[in-house]
């Protein structure tokens, strides 16, 4: 698996792109999952109010056009080729097994289950792990089948109504537990509960997001997965450069477009008419905008990767790589990291949000370092190595051979 895993591929058949990508949506993931860290998902919208000045402004314009829904699009998208490059090669080699996926995907589902637990509610290992039995069957429909069900199920809108729907069947509010505690008693929980306490508020953090997980987050990841496959299926990897360039009008022309769109709606449309919520203009203007996050995602991904093939930044772009091979470790380190400095050491709510772009810098540069140093000893990071020898069902060795 490609997205937040160890790559199995030799170091000569290594595509130097897919590292950098990983690195930078690691980036960009803890952009987006540092401001929960520091503010209870509940109490979001009335913390965002209350950063005011044009410092503040300003970073929110470049969370909600750069960040926000755009880089687990990248780690989806990511992770669906990952996964079809690694069953492609397996088959190649005639030592296909499903029984080694199923303990590979469900590690990484018992590893996210670990990490709402131990460290943090908004983990995505889980729904990677579920998603990634699903592809075992999907990724053996033709590259066409593939692409036209991720388009289904991106555009389908009714996976809130149904989850909704399926919630009122089980009568369970799964918002209530966390609604009934409020910003200044989450506050005292986090700067001053025990262990365990705070074991018990990330699982109602969790039940409180599980509607925004099952019913937006996944349908998402899904389609990008299955588009990775897509990919994978029809070769666009090889001679990925040529591709790049080929693109390129018709990236930019889209792009230019939909953040015209995107502006418009989110600047002018939202904030002047009063549109109902599930209304068909309403369902519209979401899908509409969905679309301009996946444009901007990839065209995050295509500028990269046109810089590196460029030579342009080429220095400070490869030591994404790093990071990028390293990918599950390093997102469990910026849990462990977050956890550090909003629990332990009393940070929560205490950081602006550009405070919250100047944390995640300060770390993303240290994971850099250390990075680069462990990979100069070892041939996978720490969480790598242990879900190689889980799937294959034995010790194998992670040093470096001298």
């Amino acid at each position: 698996m490609y997205c937040m895993t160890d790559n199995p591929l030799k170091k000569s058949e290594r595509i130097n792109e897919l590292d950098i990508f990983r690195g930078f949506a690691i980036l960009g993931i803890f952009m987006v999952n540092i401001l929960v860290m520091n503010v209870c998902f509940a109490y979001r919208a009335e913390w965002e109010a209350e950063q005011t000045g044009w410092l503040q402004a300003i970073s929110f314009f470049i969370l909600e056009n750069v960040f926000y829904s755009k880089f687990f699009t990248i780690f989806s998208f990511l992770f669906g080729i990952g996964v079809a490059l690694q069953i492609k090669q397996s088959k190649a080699k005639g030592n296909y097994s499903n029984l080694f996926f199923l303990r590979r995907f469900g590690s990484l589902f018992f590893f996210g289950v670990l990490h709402i637990v131990l460290l943090w509610a908004g983990d995505i290992l889980h729904i990677y792990g579920m998603l990634g039995v699903l592809l075992l069957f999907l990724f053996r429909l033709p590259a066409k089948l593939l692409l036209g069900l991720a388009i289904m199920i991106f555009i389908f809108p009714f996976f809130n109504a149904f989850f909704e729907q399926i919630m009122e069947w089980l009568s369970f509010d799964y918002s209530a537990p966390l609604a009934e505690l409020s910003r200044a008693e989450i506050l005292v929980l986090k700067h001053h509960g025990s262990y365990y306490s705070g074991i018990v508020l990330r699982l109602k953090e969790y039940a409180f997001a599980s509607g925004l997980i099952y019913s937006a987050i996944t349908p998402i990841a899904l389609s990008m997965m299955l588009l990775g496959g897509y990919i994978v299926k029809t070769g666009w990897l090889e001679n990925l450069y040529e591709r790049i360039l080929r693109i390129k009008p018709y990236l930019l022309i889209s792009l230019g477009v939909f953040l015209i769109y995107r502006f418009t709606v989110y600047y002018w449309v939202l904030p002047t008419f009063n549109i109902p919520h599930g209304s068909p203009i309403s369902i519209t203007l979401i899908t509409l905008f969905q679309i301009s996050d996946v444009l901007i995602s990839f065209s995050l991904l295509w500028f990269l990767g046109y810089l590196w093939n460029k030579g342009i930044g080429r220095w400070l772009i490869s030591k994404l790589q790093f990071v990028g091979r390293m990918a599950l470790s390093n997102y469990i380190l910026q849990s462990i990291l977050g956890y550090l400095v909003m629990r332990t050491f009393n940070g929560y709510e205490y950081f602006s949000a550009f405070g919250c772009i100047i944390l995640v810098l300060s770390i993303y540069s240290f994971q850099i370092i250390i990075s680069q140093l462990w990979l100069t000893k070892f041939q996978f990071g720490p969480l790598e190595w242990a879900w190689r020898c889980i799937s294959y069902v034995k010790i194998l060795p992670i040093r470096k051979s001298m």
